[in-house]
């Protein structure tokens, strides 16, 4: 099996490419499909969030690293392949496998411990599957990655006290404008993230929240709950004059606050300034409203330094989270090599059953039917003897440390390949 990995994330890519290779939920199932359809990859899963786009597969033969890079229009947005190269990593065999463990298990996110990636990795693969796009091997990796996360979450503090981006909001804004006390804030878009920043928002005796989304019924039944407002997105104009934050996380695929946009609002706040936290990926804010005068505007790259405040408490339990994931890759390999020798394993069952079952019959010819002990009695002995042969070769198949060779020795060495004459 030739399983791959090919991504970037926060770790090697700005948000400004990042964005650029950002996959829309809708959009993953559809990508897996088209690079199955091709011959690329056997089976997939396309990983698109935040702060990574990653392709784990199980891949063609002939199917290098680059060729899936280059071969697919994989990507909503032109990058050229030589930025690709710049910011991409490739993995292959169980060091892909490993990395997939540990993003699942939260010890890659840029908030060490986060949980949110476990439900997108989830999310990934409810898509990769409606599209026809796992097999048996693919979803064993997948099952692997849920056990060694959950396992990890259970068992050690590492999730403890961890901040979402959310969080991580909430918090720049009070190191920014300090004391939050009777400040008013706009929250664009509907989506968990804002729904998790007005709940944090709350506790800080905030101000009116306005939540604006596309489609108003959503903004109202996750705002009203929480005592916030809801309003239509064209209403934003209207209420701007009041707000002294923005914190944006919508899905949309462009910005939705632009340079002369926020400078109209700026003419209408008699020069107060305006915190604008852009929380999404692509980005919601055009970047270079970080030049009206007036406005401070933090990205989710800025946020990162926000959410170092229990970053050491988590990563000392990073150790036992490593052991977990150890343990769980050992359960997943000798999962996928009892997968890899079961054809083998069937057929010298089969083969060796077939050959009892011959030589068997020619014995049992010569004894007289009324003979019913005798007949038990020599099924019995067959069978054990049967039984007996085969545990050491099955045993060494379903244990031996490079299964496949293994496989090729036993069907050379029982000729099962060929059919019993």
């Amino acid at each position: 099996m030739k399983f791959v990995l090919v991504g970037i994330s926060h770790k090697t890519a700005p948000v400004e490419i990042r964005e650029q290779v950002f996959i829309p939920e809708a959009g993953v199932g559809e990508c897996v499909r088209r690079l199955v359809d091709r011959d690329l990859i056997e089976s997939g899963m396309l990983l698109s969030t935040c702060n990574r786009t990653e392709l784990y597969a199980v891949a063609s033969p002939e199917a290098t690293a680059d060729r899936l890079l280059e071969s697919f229009g994989l990507w909503p947005h032109a990058l050229p392949f030589e930025a690709w190269r710049r910011y991409a990593y490739q993995l292959s065999g169980e060091e892909a496998v490993a990395h997939f463990f540990r993003v699942a298990s939260g010890l890659d996110s840029m908030v060490i411990g986060e949980a949110q990636i476990l439900g997108q990795i989830k999310k990934a693969l409810v898509a990769a599957r409606q599209a026809g796009g796992l097999d048996a091997r693919l979803e064993i990796i997948g099952r692997g990655a849920i056990r060694a996360a959950k396992r990890t979450r259970h068992e050690t503090g590492i999730g403890r006290r961890a901040v979402s981006v959310s969080h991580a909001a909430v918090a720049a804004a009070t190191n920014v404008l300090g004391d939050l006390n009777g400040r008013h804030v706009l929250l664009v878009g509907a989506g968990e993230m804002s729904e998790v920043a007005l709940r944090l928002l709350r506790k800080q005796r905030i101000g009116n929240v306005y939540l604006a989304s596309r489609t108003f019924e959503r903004a109202d039944q996750v705002a009203q709950p929480l005592g916030g407002q809801a309003v239509p997105f064209d209403a934003i104009d209207e209420i701007i004059g009041d707000v002294d934050i923005i914190l944006t996380s919508s899905s949309a695929p462009h910005h939705v606050l632009d340079v002369p946009q926020v400078e109209r609002f700026q003419s209408r706040r008699a020069g107060r300034s305006l915190l604008i936290i852009d929380m999404a990926v692509p980005r919601d804010v055009d970047p270079e409203v970080a030049q009206v005068s007036g406005v401070h505007l933090l990205n989710i790259d800025d946020l990162h330094t926000m959410a170092e405040s229990n970053r050491e408490e988590r990563k000392a339990w990073v150790p036992a989270a490593e052991r977990i994931i150890d343990d769980e890759l050992h359960t997943t390999r000798l999962a996928l090599e009892a997968r890899e020798s079961a054809p083998t394993v069937e057929a010298l069952v089969h083969r060796v059953e077939q050959l009892r079952d011959g030589v068997l019959e020619r014995h049992l010819s010569r004894v007289s039917p009324d003979q019913v002990e005798t007949r038990d009695a020599m099924r019995g002995l067959a069978d054990a003897l049967t039984a007996r042969f085969l545990h050491g070769p099955v045993r060494a198949l379903r244990e031996s440390p490079d299964p496949t060779l293994e496989a090729a020795v036993m069907r050379d060495a029982f000729d099962l390949d060929r059919e019993p004459s």
